[in-house]
């Protein structure tokens, strides 16, 4: 019994048994053409120790009823703990400095920082069936996430960002992949991450020399303040990663800044864009500023008609509790 019972452990954790399911079979597919092809399937997606091969393999045993049912979650999504990869990826054979195309790793900080192994190589495994989502590389923007001259180490060391100490070769990949997309030039505010950039860009102007003096990122009171802005330097610099045509008129459904008649016509405008677009901007307050003293008979809101300027000011800041809490 003993026997039997660790032999139907050892073949249900084998690839082959996998791939009995159909749900499976690209995941096997692309293992078998991985370094990782000879270790079994449970050695990557267990935990480490006895206790925990068994209680993962009492979980396993609703796999079969849910294969037959078809009652599962399509992509397969599967987890990998770094003790799992701990088990051949020793200190001897991971903290030792490497060096691949042109580029130097140190895993030792990273390992010891609690870093992920599936985060720059979730891939590894079952490389594209992988769903796209979920797969990631060793890129430049992970290592900058750290190496921006700026995170300090417990001991004190500094991260710096020196291209000399990853990039043997010279350069090499001195560019990331992402500023290699042809629409980097307007998305990068986007899926950039500030620290990243600065990095590398460390010039005082490296962002206001393209966006024509404009903070990037824009400040926290921007929404109350960049009409002011675009007037005074054109809509021309919104352009440069706004699509001024359409962009404005998510919130703007009205036509900016107002026309002279706008409070003789704005009426209208309410009613056919409703109240909400107006909020955008403005509050309740500038509703009863005119309408509530029309009410009680002093129509001075009457002197408004032949136009007026207005610009929203900042929200109010919360103000702190006695004790800073």
């Amino acid at each position: 019994m003993v026997v039997g019972v660790g032999a139907a452990l050892a073949f249900t954790s084998t690839a082959g048994f996998c791939s009995a399911c159909k749900s499976h079979e690209p995941y096997v597919e692309e293992y078998q053409k991985t370094a990782h092809r000879d270790a079994n399937c449970e050695q990557c997606h267990t935990k480490p120790g006895p206790f925990f091969f068994l209680t993962s393999k009492m979980e396993a045993l609703q796999q079969p009823i849910h294969q037959l049912t078809g009652n599962y979650e399509t992509p397969i999504l599967g987890s990998v703990l770094n003790q799992a990869c701990r088990r051949c990826h020793t200190d001897e054979t991971l903290f030792a400095p490497g060096s691949e195309h042109g580029i130097r790793v140190q895993h030792e900080h990273l390992v010891k920082a609690g870093f992920l192994c599936n985060r720059c190589h979730s891939t590894v495994g079952h490389n594209t069936a992988v769903p796209e989502g979920s797969r990631t590389y060793p890129t430049m923007e992970q290592c900058l996430i750290c190496h921006n001259n700026h995170y300090t180490a417990p001991d004190g060391q500094v991260a710096t960002a020196e291209c000399d100490l990853c990039h043997v070769t010279r350069d090499y990949a001195a560019t990331p992949a992402s500023h290699k997309s042809t629409d980097w030039g307007t998305r990068h505010g986007a899926v950039g991450v500030l620290s990243t950039c600065s990095a590398c860009h460390t010039e005082p102007d490296a962002c206001t020399k393209c966006h024509q003096g404009l903070l990037m990122p824009h400040p926290t009171d921007w929404l109350y303040g960049h009409g002011a802005k675009a007037e005074s330097l054109g809509r021309q610099s919104c352009a440069q990663c706004h699509d001024v045509k359409n962009y404005c008129k998510t919130c703007h459904q009205v036509p900016m800044p107002h026309p002279k008649d706008f409070i003789s016509s704005h009426p209208e405008a309410a009613e056919k864009w409703g109240a909400s677009t107006c909020f955008n901007c403005h509050t309740l307050e500038n509703c009863q500023a005119c309408h509530d003293q029309h009410a009680t008979g002093d129509a001075r809101g009457h002197s408004l008609f032949e136009g007026i300027q207005y610009t929203p000011a900042p929200k109010p800041t919360a103000s702190p509790s006695p004790g800073g809490q």
